[in-house]
């Protein structure tokens, strides 16, 4: 399981809730059949189990809810929901913003998928975006050609919409970087993997590459 991964829990499994007082809201969330996402590992102390989050809706103030759990009380596991995907059940205002989106990153190499306020309202049904939130998107990319081809396409888009896209480039190996971070020329960038986060010297993801 990675980072942004969403998995359907038990909810009779024993886990060890890491937010004060919401055992009872994460177990209704379980037992509605309602998506988990996959947290960054605390590798000090989740020895064996996963950390998980809940982002709830707007109506409940967008508090996060996190815990550990084994790996054996998940009973799936899926990735981000594909941005097509999203953006045909969004509802019509943000089916607009999106449509154009869904129609430029269809000529990458690789669909964006979607994590975030507009990903928990697909999943979900509930209310989580409203007019000033962001877009978060997640590549999957291949070496940095790839990556300077998605964020061209990017920062064309946001020049001619006022949607403000945001987001992960995720590089070989679960190495993810936000995409403005890279798009900046930064000689050093902030990489977050499945559980660390580390600088790296811009030069070094020339040789993060798919194994041939």
């Amino acid at each position: 399981m990675r980072r942004h991964d969403l998995v359907w829990l038990d909810p009779q499994a024993p886990w060890q809730v890491l937010t004060a007082g919401a055992d009872a809201r994460l177990r209704a969330w379980a037992q509605a059949r309602l998506p988990f996402v996959v947290a960054r590992r605390d590798r000090a102390s989740d020895e064996h189990q996963v950390r998980f989050g809940v982002p709830l809706p707007l109506a409940e103030h967008r508090q996060r809810l996190s815990l550990r759990v084994a790996p054996s009380a998940v009973l799936r596991c899926a990735p981000p929901p594909p941005l097509a995907e999203v953006a045909a059940d969004i509802g019509p205002a943000w089916r607009e913003r999106l449509h154009g989106l869904v129609t430029v990153t269809a000529s990458l190499p690789v669909a964006p998928r979607v994590f975030g306020s507009a990903a928990w309202q697909h999943l979900t049904g509930l209310p989580y975006l409203h007019d000033d939130s962001d877009l978060d998107l997640l590549f999957e990319v291949a070496d940095t050609q790839h990556a300077d081809q998605i964020v061209a396409v990017l920062q064309h888009h946001e020049r001619q919409h006022p949607l403000r896209l945001d987001g992960e480039l995720r590089f070989p190996g679960d190495r993810a970087i936000n995409w403005r971070e890279y798009a900046s020329g930064a000689k050093r960038v902030m990489v977050k993997g499945n559980d660390a986060c580390w600088l790296v010297p811009r030069e070094a993801l020339a040789a993060w590459k798919v194994a041939a």
